[in-house]
């Protein structure tokens, strides 16, 4: 007998225009079969139903991070978190207490340090952590992920000296009258992560189960990820897994691409639990480390315009080649001349490309993080995607003032990029910043930080309406991967993907939003996390 449950007594909010408010929901197999504007609906002819009372808590669909790094996010859950530093001296102490029983010899981890937010903000050296931890390697990637601190013993193990060359789209930073590595690298840092031994495949499976109960507890239940070759395989293996209850769109590193040309694998390759989305490239660095591809030097610093991680002339071939070959192409870009020359080249493409070999999905700008006259005189012909991450405001509102002065007028730009029409989906970039998505709807809406500040918004002329927020986190994403007839909203035939909250986003005060609580995330009707 074919089983139904009614999720009853519900506040819905759908996302469906035709009926965007209901009150209970049908469920088979875990597809929508019918909404209902009464509390408790009388059904008839369907034989035995399991009714579930929600308590009147809202129901809404659940979320899609577009744009995440899985693997990444499982590690730096077991790892030292040295965010709430305000001092270098008080990251070493934090990573110092973290690892105290790890054995002499072994390589130390820790992440999310921000000198942006120290006193002074100045750039860590080798030397504090010298001398915490002489007998052992120490590699710290910083909060945006484009800096790494590390001492010594982790440069003599990568065989880095004064006499090493800034590695391609790198910087290694040194003492200016030594000429020493300060133990500061910068974008480019394989050479380090050489030093380090591989993980198993066995500890990456483990990363990947509590990535995805991380997700499902903020109420996420897809997700777009960057991550590597060799953690699609595993992805393929777990896809069904009964501890693996997320699902993936993958993009790969662009290095992957002549292996994933010889074996024709497209874009949109895979189903709705794992699919393959295309290919991930990097114009720029970022803003709290200042690598940003500017076209005018940061704040009193006249002589950085910032890191070009990838020539344009590279990136050009490449992409087209991709494309060509039924793949898209995600390409991060935060710098005001980094998102001019990503735009630029996409359009090259575009014109050049034979409507017959258009890749099956649209190409991205990733983070798309400040706009210029000149980038938004172009927007009107992007026929690609915005990819952007709300969440960053609640911690870079202050350093885009400090380094980018007046060209902060159109940093996170979200309502001039929604006017001219193209598809913006939201995401975290976890873990350089945390999953919340009710923290990333608050910035997105209130242009403030968890604090309230700045009292008005931050450029509050940019700011969505609360609707148009959802949307990039629940509608668009499916739709931009070609799941949009079963994905995003509560629709009669969609799978029953959704959350359950205290808090009416549509009809309470926006400053509640950001303490919402999560009772439960159901994913295709399964309920995956729930609040005891």
């Amino acid at each position: 007998m074919e089983q139904y449950t009614l999720y009853e007594n519900a506040r819905i909010l759908t996302l469906d225009k035709l009926l965007p408010h209901a009150r209970a929901m049908l469920i088979s197999k875990g597809v929508i079969l019918s909404l209902f504007e009464e509390e408790h609906p009388v059904i008839s002819g369907l034989g035995a139903i399991r009714r579930v009372d929600c308590q009147n808590l809202v129901m809404m669909p659940a979320f899609t991070d577009s744009h995440v790094h899985l693997m990444d996010t499982g590690r730096k859950l077991e790892i030292a978190d040295l965010s709430s530093a305000r001092s270098e001296n008080e990251a070493v102490s934090i990573l110092h207490k973290a690892s105290i029983n790890v054995p002499r010899g072994d390589w130390i981890q820790g992440s999310r340090w921000a000198h942006n937010l120290w006193t002074p903000p100045a750039l860590p050296t080798k030397k504090s952590l010298d001398a915490a931890f002489p007998h052992n390697p120490v590699f710290l990637p910083s909060k945006c992920g484009h800096l790494i601190w590390v001492n010594s013993c982790a440069l003599k193990m990568a065989e880095m000296t004064r006499e090493t060359p800034d590695p391609a789209g790198g910087r290694i930073d040194k003492d200016p009258l030594t000429g020493e590595p300060t133990g500061i690298i910068k974008e480019n840092y394989e050479l380090i992560c050489r030093a380090i031994p591989p993980i198993s495949d066995q500890r990456k499976r483990e990363f990947l189960k509590k990535s995805a109960a991380h997700f499902n507890r903020f109420g996420i239940a897809h997700v777009h990820t960057i991550d590597a070759m060799d953690d699609f395989f595993l992805l393929q293996e777990m896809r069904r897994s009964a501890d693996f209850t997320l699902n993936a769109v993958i993009y790969v590193p662009d290095s992957s691409l002549e292996n994933l040309i010889l074996a024709r694998i497209r874009s949109g390759f895979g189903d709705d639990n794992l699919r393959f989305g295309g290919i991930k490239s990097f114009v720029d660095g970022s803003l709290g480390g200042r690598t940003a591809w500017m076209e005018e030097p940061f704040e009193e610093e006249p002589d950085n315009t910032g890191i070009n991680m990838t020539p344009p002339k590279t990136l050009l071939e490449m992409i087209e080649k991709a494309n060509t070959h039924g793949i898209s192409v995600m390409t991060h870009a935060i710098g005001d001349l980094a998102v001019l020359t990503i735009l630029d080249i996409y359009s090259r493409i575009e014109k050049s490309l034979s409507p017959s070999i258009t890749p099956p999905f649209r190409n991205r700008v990733e983070h798309f993080q400040i706009l210029s006259e000149k980038i938004i005189s172009r927007l009107p012909h992007f026929h690609g995607v915005a990819s952007v991450q709300p969440v960053h405001i609640l911690s870079d509102w202050r350093p885009a003032d400090q380094f980018w002065g007046v060209r902060s007028r159109f940093a996170y730009a979200f309502r001039t990029l929604r006017k001219f029409g193209f598809p913006l989906v939201f995401g975290s970039d976890s873990p350089v910043e945390p999953i919340n998505p009710f923290w990333g709807l608050y910035a997105s809406v209130q242009r403030k930080d968890l604090e309230g500040h700045p009292d008005k918004g931050w450029f509050a002329d940019e700011s969505l309406t609360i609707l148009e927020a959802l949307q990039a986190y629940c509608t668009e994403p499916p739709m931009i991967v070609g799941e949009g007839s079963r994905k995003g909203s509560l629709s009669p035939g969609k799978r029953a993907d959704f959350i359950l909250v205290d808090h009416d986003l549509l009809a309470e005060d926006p400053e509640i939003w950001k303490n919402t609580r999560i009772f439960a995330t159901a994913v295709s009707g399964e309920i995956v996390f729930q609040e005891i």
